[in-house]
């Protein structure tokens, strides 16, 4: 008898443990909007173009490219970072919008490391400094 009511108990204890008001929601369950925060046509969008046409099959929802262009990537990206954090909006940009315009600019309207969370890298582009060779800088 006491092993039944052991069993019992146990039984109600994990029962009422369940999160059964917690249930994940589906998602997606509309399109995404990505937004690219440099004019159509250029390497960013090219590359944001290829990227969500994959993540659209994989997902199996709508991924619409929405090219913001203007001031260096400044207003796309602000656009992103006002939008309501809720997934259905994503930023694809570079290290320019995201790091160097802070040197460039002296306000921006976003602050990139807490505004925005990354969530992927979507792919990597090799970089050289050059100077002259009559310069002193080696």
């Amino acid at each position: 008898m006491k092993r039944r009511n052991l069993l019992a108990a146990a039984a109600a204890v994990t029962l009422a443990a369940a999160p059964v008001g917690a249930m994940a929601q589906a998602y997606p369950t509309k399109p995404i909007t990505v937004i690219v925060p440099f004019a159509a046509g250029g390497p960013t969008d090219a590359l944001a173009r290829v990227l969500t046409a994959r993540m659209g099959e994989a997902l199996g929802q709508t991924m619409i490219v929405e090219n913001v262009g203007g001031a260096g990537g400044t207003i796309g990206v602000n656009k992103a970072a006002k939008a309501t954090p809720d997934g259905y909006t994503i930023l694809f940009t570079h290290m320019g919008t995201l790091a160097v315009n802070i040197a460039l600019y002296k306000t921006l309207p976003y602050d990139s490391q807490k505004d925005l969370e990354p969530v992927g890298l979507g792919g990597t582009n090799p970089m050289v400094l050059v100077a002259k060779n009559d310069r002193k800088v080696r």
